[in-house]
């Protein structure tokens, strides 16, 4: 059942990283939403977790590699990004980093994890709204380590394509 363009969908999009690489996620070719495409772990924040939006990451991190809370160090939301596709829910992005204490590189039930390094994520047909977010992202990481700096806030313009047009960020 597809929601109705009044409401409000979101999710968390995480990004590790350990020794100047991040693990990133390809999306499954069986998945409906952006097959082979690259992007962050994550998944939906459920209703009861609007609470706890970092335990809402966390559990799709576990659910979805079977890395737990303790593997990561400096877990900070980083980033929301708000879209309002045509003929879509208004969707919120949570983006977070955190730091890997291992590099691990588990199976994971949404496609292949594979670690990249900064300069080849180019190369990557990553996700459009993750595009936009990623290289902000790494900047956010390497200046404020441990995440104490003010989230930041952004809105995705999409035209009437449906197609990203831009990205303005608070």
């Amino acid at each position: 059942m597809t929601p109705p363009n009044n409401a409000l969908q979101s999710y968390t999009v995480i990004v590790l990283r350990h020794g100047g690489e991040y693990l990133l996620l390809r999306r499954s070719p069986q998945k409906r939403l952006a097959p082979n495409r690259w992007t962050g772990i994550g998944g939906r924040v459920e209703p009861h977790e609007w609470g706890d939006l970092t335990a809402s990451a966390l559990r799709e991190l576990a659910e979805e590699t079977g890395i737990r809370a303790a593997a990561v160090d400096h877990l900070a939301l980083r980033r929301v990004l708000m879209h309002d596709r045509p003929g879509e829910p208004l969707t919120l992005l949570l983006y977070l980093t955190g730091d890997l204490r291992e590099r691990l590189t588990p199976d994971c039930n949404e496609g292949v994890l594979d670690w990249v390094k900064p300069e080849a994520m180019a190369a990557l047909d990553i996700i459009e709204t993750t595009a936009a977010a990623l290289p902000l992202l790494i900047e956010d990481q390497a200046r404020d380590p441990r995440g104490v700096e003010p989230l930041r806030m952004g809105l995705a313009h999409f035209g009437p394509d449906r197609r990203l047009e831009r990205v303005l960020w608070a």
